[in-house]
């Protein structure tokens, strides 16, 4: 999947690893354009590349790309799972959708809502997920 560079900080974002130090009131989607090598962005992508156990180099190359892709399909397909957000398979980024069904997973299980699917989130959404599986 080829990524806009707003598109992966929008990933990073959404994932708890912030890249913006500055308030938007868009967040966890981001219309930051620039290179990924702002000390933020270099430290959210080391810090996603240490979580998902890659090489930590702070560069967002194919293989972080890739993994970000696999990060949100599973992300958005446990979203379906247990709250039916419809997520299309198609959109494998952290957009309007996602932030909305992430929202609406937070409020059901009782997480402070803003739109960021961290570790906390993560985890109860995968356990959720298995056990709909099952």
């Amino acid at each position: 999947m080829a990524y806009t560079n707003a598109q992966f900080r929008s990933i990073l974002n959404g994932h708890g690893f912030s890249t913006s130090s500055q308030p938007d009131v868009n967040f966890p989607i981001s219309s930051n354009e620039g290179p990924l090598t702002d000390k933020i962005t270099v430290d959210a992508i080391k810090a996603f590349q240490t979580y998902f156990k890659l090489k930590v180099d702070g560069i967002a190359g194919p293989i972080t790309i890739a993994k970000a892709e696999q990060a949100m399909r599973v992300l958005q397909d446990n979203l379906n799972r247990v709250i039916k957000a419809n997520i299309p398979a198609n959109q494998p980024f952290y957009g309007p959708r996602t932030v909305a069904a992430v929202k609406e997973f937070e409020r059901l299980y009782k997480f402070n809502v803003d739109g960021i699917a961290n570790l906390a989130v993560r985890q109860r959404l995968n356990e959720l997920a298995r056990v709909s599986a099952a």
